[in-house]
């Protein structure tokens, strides 16, 4: 009962820095995408991969419009009338993360193109919201990739007591490959100081997840 508490906990402690780190994440995004390309970009249907392309589409589906005061229905949900920081704010930590990741592809059958992110959304945009992550895409993806399944993992109540598993790695045998504690909070930790140096320190002198790990029963 004793670590269960502990790991709802920490879990906690967890959420409140991903929780940040995920608002700052997103912001730097979703501010370069709108330098690059207007403040519609997520309508831009040429610059994603259909993952990404489903992705806003969910979101946008889920959007609730206020109510028309002369109708007494749900405004109509256009452009025009939804500002894009609903959009950024209701969209899912994967829709960022996936954004960073290589590109997948666009359409099916004969008109099925692959989307290279790096050559495209990394090179005109993204970069310059990581400013200190010594410039490849890759490394940002990979920290930001970590974040999620700590995420997950924390959101969903799952034990974190043996470290957070990453998906699609092993440990050289059939079990997947852990990130210990302290590792998965340097990660979150991480992900925001290629965004902001001195955001990251402030985050991790806030954070209450060292002095939990250091308690646990």
């Amino acid at each position: 009962m004793e670590l269960y508490l502990w790991n709802v906990r920490l879990s906690a402690a967890f959420g409140e820095v991903i929780a940040l780190a995920e608002v700052i994440l997103r912001n730097a995004i979703a501010e370069q995408l709108a330098t690059a390309y207007g403040a519609t970009w997520y309508a831009r249907t040429e610059l994603f991969d259909d993952r990404t392309i489903n992705g806003f589409k969910t979101t946008w589906r889920n959007l609730t419009m206020p109510t028309d005061r002369a109708t007494g229905k749900p405004a109509q949900k256009t452009l025009q009338a939804v500002p894009a920081g609903k959009i950024v704010a209701e969209s899912t930590f994967g829709c960022w993360v996936n954004l960073l990741d290589k590109g997948g592809t666009r359409g099916d059958g004969p008109y099925r193109k692959n989307v290279d992110y790096d050559s495209t959304l990394w090179r005109t945009a993204f970069h310059k919201a990581f400013p200190n992550s010594g410039g490849k895409r890759a490394t940002v993806f990979t920290t930001a990739n970590h974040v999620r399944s700590l995420r997950n993992r924390a959101a969903h109540h799952e034990p974190l007591i043996q470290g957070v598993p990453l998906r699609g790695q092993n440990d050289g045998g059939r079990r997947a490959r852990r990130l210990p504690l302290p590792d998965a909070h340097a990660e979150v930790l991480r992900l925001v100081e290629y965004i902001d140096k001195d955001v990251a320190t402030w985050l991790g002198q806030t954070s209450r997840v060292p002095e939990l790990i250091r308690v646990r029963p």
